[in-house]
């Protein structure tokens, strides 16, 4: 029916009840002449005009009202078509949108892309029961969400607590929370499962980029390394195995997977660094702990992990790379033995000894190669600005044998000068240093010995920190004097460490252990000095080698 016309039809029947209404006043009329004397003619006027005065006012009453029902049944048609406009909206967006109250029950009015995100309708359901399969996750929700609707608690210091992830069948779903009112929440769900994959992706090639770029820029340090993978492997599973004792007997093999981590995660296999620092952690906890763990497993899971992305390698840059540094070494291992045939041969043709070794000698700087990276590198992850290391010296060639356990070793020396030496750049700063760092190598050959010298401009060694520890740890007999020198010493104890947390970098006692064992073996010697405020200077001292070019 148009409204005109029910509007009119409305008006009309209010005319008629007022009509009716008013006819009632002839009737009292007639009996008020019988009963009280007055001019009938006026009488009648009066009576006569009643029932047409109320019928218009009864008219324009009922026009008014039923215009005012008319209003409100188009507004309630225009809210719902509005509604179902935004409803069509939020389903054009992907988005899932609802809204919950105190009882966490899900409302009828929600997006169509909620039943697709929880796989049904969610109308009446409790949301916490939606978003969390554990029982500790809904009563957290919930426990914070309680604060909220009893007015404990602002909605945005509760809404900062609450998960902002979770992790729905197999969708990863963002979560945003707004207050409607004091007793109302709106919770709008987007699934960010394929952006999540992505970033993985992105996260992964830029993983195997870096790895392929460190591989690359320091080749010679790289087949090293996996010949080190290779012999660290063989004791792990002799150990495994039971040929060696881990109680008590240990230190010579945490050094090795010590120093074998460190390469590990400065070439970029930070998967292998990462279990061979568990690894490490589990052989630590042998002896103090008397526990026992599945070796064999562990070791099966350090091998599987470097060959992973030992295989990122030779995927990218093809077996062959890898065959030529492998080739490289067999051809350098066949001309020892050529050098000690003809030693043992023509021990008194000094010129051709020197000439086969020749083609092996490499300069010594070229071994300290990688140390600007390693150093940046580290500085980087624990919060601290080193300016560029350049090595000064080094020209000079030496066997490469005779010197890389001992470089290898001194990366330890580099790690400890960042992570205990070398302030925060805030902290430098109150001390009016520069808020970058200074390490500097120098390397010399004097014709007797060959000098390695590593320093930083860093806080310096506490000597009362290592007097401490010592005394703690039983090193230093009660009532006993040590001299400065004595206690400097003791850092190269193995297991022996001022820091009370272990970190990624330092902290086990092991690595200037495995420095100071690496000059042992080489003949040579380390000391060191240290100025509070001023920094350290390591310096190692080895035999010089009077047959080089």
């Amino acid at each position: 029916m148009p409204k005109e016309t029910w509007l009119k039809r409305a008006g009309t029947r209010y005319a008629l009840l007022g009509a009716l209404f008013g006819a009632l006043f002839p009737i009292v009329g007639i009996l008020l002449v019988y009963v009280v004397p007055t001019d009938i003619v006026v009488l009648l006027a009066i009576i006569g005009t009643a029932p047409l005065i109320l019928a218009f006012v009864a008219w324009l009453a009922g026009t008014r009202e039923d215009r005012m029902r008319a209003s409100n049944i188009e507004l309630e048609h225009r809210v719902a078509q509005r509604t179902r406009s935004i409803q069509s909206l939020l389903d054009v967006t992907g988005d899932g949108f609802l809204s919950f109250g105190s009882d966490y029950m899900v409302r009828p009015e929600y997006s169509r892309a909620c039943e697709v995100i929880f796989g049904r309708e969610v109308s009446g359901k409790r949301l916490p029961d939606l978003l969390f399969i554990e029982e500790q996750p809904k009563r957290d929700f919930t426990d914070g969400l309680d604060l909220y609707f009893a007015g404990k608690a602002r909605a945005d210091v509760i809404f900062d607590l609450l998960d902002t992830e979770v992790t729905v069948g197999e969708r990863i779903i963002r979560l945003d929370y707004r207050a409607i009112d004091e007793s109302t929440v709106m919770c709008s769900l987007s699934d960010i499962t394929g952006q999540k994959q992505l970033e993985a992706q992105v996260e992964e090639q830029e993983r195997r980029r870096s790895l392929i770029l460190r591989v690359v820029s320091n080749r010679t340090h790289f087949a090293g390394f996996v010949d080190e993978a290779e012999s660290l492997f063989q004791v792990l599973e002799a150990a495994g195995r039971g040929e060696e004792d881990l109680t008590g007997g240990s230190e010579e093999l945490l050094m090795k997977l010590h120093t074998f981590k460190g390469n590990a995660n400065f070439l970029g296999f930070s998967r292998t660094g990462t279990v061979s620092h568990d690894l490490e952690d589990q052989l630590a906890a042998v002896d103090i702990l008397d526990s026992e763990f599945d070796f064999s497993s562990q070791i099966f899971v350090l091998k599987r992990q470097f060959y992973d992305e030992l295989n990122i390698v030779t995927d990218t840059l093809g077996k062959r790379w890898l065959e030529d540094i492998e080739t490289v070494n067999v051809s350098s291992r066949y001309v020892r033995k050529v050098e000690q045939y003809v030693r043992n041969r023509y021990s008194a043709d000094n010129q051709l000894v020197q000439a086969l070794e020749g083609f092996r000698r490499v300069p010594l700087s070229s071994l300290f190669s990688r140390f600007p990276d390693l150093i940046n590198d580290i500085a980087s992850r624990r919060g601290r600005k080193v300016k560029p290391v350049e090595i000064h010296g080094g020209d000079f060639t030496v066997l490469p044998e005779r010197f890389e356990p001992i470089v290898n070793s001194l990366t330890h020396v580099a790690r400890n000068m960042i992570d205990h030496g070398i302030e925060s750049p805030v902290e430098r700063e109150m001390k009016g240093k520069d808020p970058a760092g200074d390490i500097r190598i120098e390397l010399r050959d004097t014709g007797r010995v060959v000098e390695i010298e590593m320093a930083d401009d860093g806080q310096g060694i506490p000597i009362a920190a290592i007097e401490q520890r010592g005394r703690a740890q039983g090193l230093i007999k009660e009532g006993e004097e040590v001299s400065r020198r004595d206690l400097l010493a003791m850092i190269f104890k193995p297991g022996f460490s001022t820091s009370e947390i272990v970190t990624t970098v330092s902290g086990r006692g092991v690595g200037l252990a495995a420095v100071h064992d690496a000059v042992r073996k080489a003949g040579g010697k380390i000391s060191v000095e240290t100025k509070t405020g001023r920094g350290t200077t390591f310096r190692i001292s080895l035999p010089g080698d009077r047959r080089k070019r």
